[in-house]
């Protein structure tokens, strides 16, 4: 069977090799590893950051993009499996919220180590399904301007520039459907805290929603709302990863039961 390793599916730019704790970090549509570029710097040695690389994208630009966030799921538990030596978090922004979320529930279903705590960054509650109407079937022009009627997230620099639009479309898109095809399915509420941030001028996730993460939880919820817009991570990454940190800033108690189940795996 092919080797398991974190780097088939996570970059992490700076080893922390006193490392207490991972924090592995899921992009928003159309992004990828380099948007966490930094925290790795920020938040060592005690933790040590892995950003997910999507299909499609970076080195794993030549494999096929997915649609769905159960295939994205499964992708990155291919990796996660037998790598879960160490107490770790996830940290998901917009569609990655959807993802972390969902990873954490099936690892939990697996009996695996699951997080001790969940982040999500400016990403709509499971349970309110599809909040905004569908665009991922528009065409290449009609798509675009509905992305950035939207979020405006898309940089002027790419927008004018052909080549580079032809390799952001494909994957664009195809994390737009995997939004626009989740189905939330009510299966219990995480044994693990959660705690969310919001930006204050977001124009499509509004401050309040966010608050409904809470019932997705049977332990701590905490609420930040943050300056910036859907994309609030280049003005207001330093608050969120001191939130981060002082969450993640406790004694780590291993259960060796997990470990070995996980080593197993």
């Amino acid at each position: 069977m092919q080797q398991r390793t974190l780097t088939s599916r996570f970059i992490s730019s700076t080893r922390a090799l006193r490392g207490q704790r991972r924090l592995f970090c899921f992009p928003y549509a159309g992004g990828s590893a380099p948007m966490f570029a930094g925290w790795g710097e920020r938040l060592k040695p005690e933790i040590e950051v892995w950003a997910a690389l999507p299909r499609g994208r970076g080195m794993r630009f030549r494999e096929t993009t997915v649609d769905s966030v159960e295939t994205m799921v499964e992708d990155y538990l291919w990796a996660l499996r037998g790598n879960l030596d160490l107490p770790f978090a996830f940290y998901g922004h917009s569609l990655g919220g959807l993802v972390a979320f969902e990873l954490a529930r099936r690892l939990e279903a697996e009996g695996l180590p699951t997080p001790e705590h969940l982040f999500v960054g400016a990403s709509a509650p499971p349970h309110f399904g599809q909040i905004h109407p569908r665009i991922s079937h528009f065409p290449d022009a009609e798509f675009v301007d509905a992305v950035q009627d939207r979020y405006a997230g898309i940089p002027t620099a790419v927008l004018n520039e052909p080549e580079l639009m032809e390799l952001l479309l494909p994957v664009l898109r195809a994390d737009f459907m995997a939004y626009e095809n989740y189905a939330f399915a009510d299966t219990g509420s995480l044994n693990c805290p959660i705690t969310v941030f919001a930006g204050s001028e977001d124009r499509g996730i509004a401050t309040e929603m966010m608050e409904s993460w809470q019932q997705h939880t049977q332990d701590r919820f905490e609420s930040h709302t943050v300056s910036g817009d859907h994309f609030f991570l280049t003005v207001s990454k330093d608050r969120v990863l001191a939130a981060i940190q002082k969450s993640l800033q406790k004694p780590v108690v291993m259960d060796l039961r997990l470990i070995a189940g996980a080593a197993s795996a």
